[in-house]
């Protein structure tokens, strides 16, 4: 993970934490963007690892859906506390159910507008965030190639409570529930650390695909 935002103590452990789960690979695609700016896609390289055989290279993106772009800023630390209460919440539960303070507490931030509000944007920037992958492989000389595509989201939906009250504050935040894709937790829980139907601890290094500038001729 490039950056220029040095983490907290306390951010670094969810950080830590979360790569030694997702492995390497997964990890740099799931929660790539800190101290970045919100761009509107991610794209990767990566070819698998084989011991017979050239390996099968993929085309790894991470594609924003909303105008508001991809994680980036303080995102992925948000995404680390939330990992650590899904891979802590008990095996097979693919949701969490949290309290922005709860948040908060894990990360030792301020309880501060601010600081909810960061939470708030991270978890919309990921739910509207879709992974994507694409490989081609020979079918042999003259046969053509077979192309393989999916997508999939990490977390594929959010079930909001409010309290609407008369005085101020007029609306507080009961409690959230992000609901994850299916079965992640068992998925990166073994040696092969699952997603978008591979195994990332078999791929080589995700190499980052660098847009070209604009107005290059």
């Amino acid at each position: 993970m490039n950056t220029c935002y040095t983490p907290t103590g306390a951010e670094h452990d969810l950080l830590d934490t979360a790569r030694r789960v997702l492995g390497g690979n997964l990890f740099e695609f799931l929660l790539c963007g800190l101290g970045e700016s919100h761009h509107p896609r991610r794209r990767y390289t990566a070819t698998s690892i084989r011991e017979y055989g050239p390996g099968v290279t993929y085309q790894l993106e991470a594609v924003a859906e909303s105008e508001k772009g991809l994680p980036g800023g303080r995102d992925p630390l948000v995404m680390a506390a939330l990992l650590h209460l899904l891979l802590t919440g008990g095996r097979g539960r693919d949701e969490v159910v949290f309290r922005e303070e709860e948040l908060l507490r894990l990360l030792s931030w301020p309880d501060t507008r601010e600081s909810r509000l960061i939470i708030e944007a991270a978890v919309e920037r990921y739910f509207n965030t879709g992974y994507h992958r694409t490989s081609r492989e020979s079918l042999g000389e003259g046969r053509g190639e077979m192309v393989s595509s999916q997508v999939q989201k990490l977390i594929t939906g959010i079930d909001t409570t409010l309290e609407l009250r008369e005085g101020p504050p007029k609306k507080v935040r009961k409690s959230t529930i992000l609901h994850f894709t299916t079965k992640l937790v068992e998925e990166v829980s073994g040696k092969g650390k699952y997603f978008l139907g591979i195994n990332f601890e078999r791929l080589e290094r995700l190499q980052p695909i660098v847009p070209e500038a604009s107005g290059r001729k």
